[in-house]
């Protein structure tokens, strides 16, 4: 008998401690764990309260010779001064010093500016051609950032340009890289009904070299050496674009010596509308494809494909949850029409688990402002005020902590990539931890989005453009791709769930073809861009901020480039084109990443590399 109770009890503790261990192992996966987790100590703040290092003295710095570049603009020009914008944008990100100067007060050009930078279409305007082709000839460097008017200045000089012969200007289409101008992009194309430049059809010398052509193999880029020196010509007009910032980033590389610049280096992938409540029902390609009805697909196909093509390509997500789908802006906001928590709870553990973010889209998908003009062609409602706007984020902030109670939001991205300086403030009133906007990068043609630059502004949120978008691997998203690549480093992409069932976004392609088009654009920026560091919004800001506030001086040398980090709190990144050879490294890494480029890798305030020719 005893020996029987001595038996149950022992099957009891077993049962027990299976039981138990079963309450741990559903816990690991359920929301309990989620609301019991924390994201606090993942603060672009806590990354800015770094001790700051500096590498150079102010009296060591005075003594330093400075790179220095040399913008040439006419102010009577709207061309010339949309040009001028956007180099002195590519200047500041390579963290280059650089003046402006009105075309009318040029006087003989100093040799302290290591090239200068002419945005001006009619060179009969420079007051003394002579006096810039001797600063050439001593070893200066000009890049000609335009197509110039064609007339007797440029039949002056264009022999010294490396041209044989010309005729009069026609419009061009397209563009066509014949070299590695841009990092990886040797072969890269934008289409010619993208495009249209207005350029001089030439006949180059020999010795002049070629970086990109049009589509009817017009020469839209190439260098000619002049003495000591080099004159770069850009026979187009399309230099204003962000989207064209790496040809000019590559253009200041190639014509200098031993070319340094610091990069942000980060890949960043987010999902708008993600978790977010699915469209109930059936979508006739879906069914016709899987036999799945809409929120079966999203859950078994899908979601288990964006899983492996981040596993295979290195892509951590950043997702932008909203509540609802409905257009309310008046409340009341605490119904649950058309939510989902389940989709919140599911989807967004297992965005946590692969190591990705939850950011925010929004209560609803109407953009926060209150000007109904900025949204009527996007079918949204304006928001009658800003405590509207307050109201309906804190029901969003309340429906997220039912899941995730400790959960930190960090990243906003305005639906539709439009928002209001109103919208900014109730965002800040209610979700005080965000500290990223997540918008726009490339310019709008109706001027309603929120375009933003790699910055922060002065309210202190980090602004964290998206630059290409979509499951589509166009020639468009390459193009821009390689050219923000080239220029920051960066890339930051969007998709939508919905995207599928878009047929204007789809442009009418299933799933299985969109999938591979998407796997394929992956696949392509990581044999091509390996060393880009994936990470989601939070952590990309913390990286962007102390790449913000670090100073950088270099030194060149002969044998040897030094390079100098005031206000240094993290590792910093540079792309390096050179020639020569590498030899002795101090506090930094260089990796190979295309023929005669390098990433440099500097972990100091203080770094050098040596050069061998």
């Amino acid at each position: 008998m005893n020996k029987d109770i001595y038996v149950k009890k022992n099957i009891f503790i077993i049962l027990a401690i299976v039981l138990l261990l079963g309450i741990v192992i559903e816990a690991t996966r359920s929301q309990f764990i989620l609301q019991v987790s924390s994201n606090q100590a993942n603060d672009v703040a806590a990354a800015a309260g770094k001790p700051k290092q500096n590498g150079i003295s102010q009296e060591e710095l005075s003594k330093l010779e400075r790179e220095k570049f040399l913008i040439v603009y006419d102010a009577e020009e709207d061309g010339s001064g949309h040009i001028t914008e956007n180099v002195k944008h590519v200047l500041a990100y390579m963290k280059k010093e650089y003046e402006t100067i009105d075309v009318k007060q040029l006087a003989t050009p100093s040799p302290s500016f290591m090239t200068l930078i002419v945005t001006v279409e009619d060179l009969n305007k420079l007051p003394d051609l002579d006096a810039i082709l001797h600063y050439v000839e001593k070893g200066g460097r000009v890049f000609f950032a335009r197509t110039p008017e064609y007339n007797d200045a440029f039949y002056r000089i264009y022999r010294k340009l490396g041209v044989n012969a010309m005729d009069g200007p026609v419009v061009t289409k397209g563009i066509k890289m014949t070299s590695n101008l841009l990092i990886q992009g040797e072969g890269a194309q934008i289409d010619e009904n993208l495009v249209f430049n207005t350029s001089i059809p030439v006949e180059l010398q020999e010795s002049a070299k070629v970086y990109a052509v049009a589509a009817d193999q017009i020469p839209l880029l190439w260098d000619v050496a002049y003495g000591k020196g080099k004159l770069m010509l850009y026979n187009g007009t399309n230099l204003h674009s962000s989207m064209n910032r790496g040809i000019i980033a590559g253009a200041v590389s190639v014509l200098n010596p031993d070319f340094m610049y610091p990069i942000i280096n980060m890949k960043v992938m987010y999902i708008d509308d993600f978790p977010s409540p699915f469209r109930q029902g059936i979508d006739p390609n879906i069914y016709q494809e899987y036999k799945k009805d809409i929120p079966d697909f999203y859950r078994d196909i899908w979601w288990p494909d964006m899983i492996r093509l981040a596993a295979d390509y290195d892509v951590v997500y950043t997702g932008a949850l909203i509540k609802t789908y409905n257009d309310r802006v008046v409340p009341p906001f605490e119904d649950q029409e058309g939510t989902d928590k389940n989709n919140l709870i599911t989807y967004g553990r297992d965005l946590l688990k692969l190591g990705g973010e939850l950011g925010i889209h929004g209560y609803n998908h109407q953009s926060l402002v209150t000007d109904q003009s900025r949204v009527n062609e996007l079918g949204y409602n304006a928001w009658p005020s800003e405590q509207n706007m307050t109201e309906s984020l804190r029901e969003l902030d309340e429906y997220i902590k039912h899941v995730f109670s400790n959960y930190a939001i960090r990243v906003y991205v305005p639906p539709s990539n439009v928002m209001a300086e109103e919208g900014r403030q109730a965002l800040k009133n209610t979700f005080p931890h965000v500290n990223i906007i997540a918008s726009l990068y490339a310019e709008s043609a109706n001027n309603l989005e929120y375009i933003q630059e790699f910055s922060q502004a002065e309210d202190g949120i980090i602004e964290m453009p998206r630059i290409t978008s979509g499951y589509a691997d166009t020639e468009l998203n390459d193009w821009y791709i390689t050219n923000a690549a080239t220029s920051i480093g960066v890339f930051s992409h969007f998709v939508h769930p919905d995207d599928i069932l878009d047929k204007a976004r789809s442009k009418e392609k299933t799933w299985p073809v969109l999938s591979k088009e998407f796997r394929s654009m992956m696949k392509n920026l990581y044999d091509r861009y390996p060393w880009l560091r994936s990470m989601t919004a939070s952590e990309g800001g913390s990286e962007l901020s102390g790449y913000l506030q670090t100073k950088v001086y270099l030194q060149h040398q002969e044998d040897k480039i030094t390079g100098y980090m005031n206000d240094f709190t993290t590792d910093m990144y540079f792309v390096l084109r050179t020639d020569k050879k590498m030899t002795a490294t101090e506090n930094c890494t260089v990796e190979w990443i295309d023929e005669g480029v390098y990433l440099v890798h500097a972990t100091k305030p203080k770094f050098q590399i040596g050069l061998k020719g």
